[in-house]
């Protein structure tokens, strides 16, 4: 057994389903990483550009690209093989000045969908493709 370090404050993570050694991990330094375990002592990649905490991320069930949602209010989607930023979901009923977090995301099965709950109580269901807002439940 091996023990891999993630930053202070590091709650969420998730395995990839095409290669059980890398996992991608959200911390309070508004980073997600992707790491190895089979080379632990230092992360693979640092994703930026979160606007806050990571408070959840999730693997596609391709293994390539993963989602996080973070206390900006916004989800995004990276590519692990680029590690460049796809797109980005936002709560659209929040104010910037207050937003509700992301607190948990999930994929459908296909990748299609982003399921995103926040602190408001809203959940959204994202098209990925067209980044567009597929069903709303207040």
């Amino acid at each position: 057994m091996q023990t891999v370090t993630v930053e202070k404050g590091g709650g969420s993570v998730s395995i990839s389903t095409k290669d059980s050694s890398l996992f991608v991990s959200g911390s309070c330094d508004s980073t997600a990483k992707l790491w190895d375990t089979r080379t632990p002592a230092r992360a693979l990649h640092t994703f930026q550009g979160q606007g806050g905490d990571v408070n959840t991320v999730q693997f596609l069930p391709d293994g390539r690209y993963f989602g996080t949602g973070s206390d900006d209010g916004v989800c995004r989607l990276f590519d692990t093989r680029t590690g460049h930023e796809l797109q980005h979901y936002h709560d659209q009923h929040s104010t910037s000045r207050d937003p509700s977090n992301v607190t948990s995301i999930a994929f459908s099965y296909s990748g299609r969908l982003l399921f995103a709950g926040y602190t408001n109580g809203n959940c959204y269901v994202w098209d990925t493709l067209l980044a567009e807002v597929w069903l709303l439940s207040l």
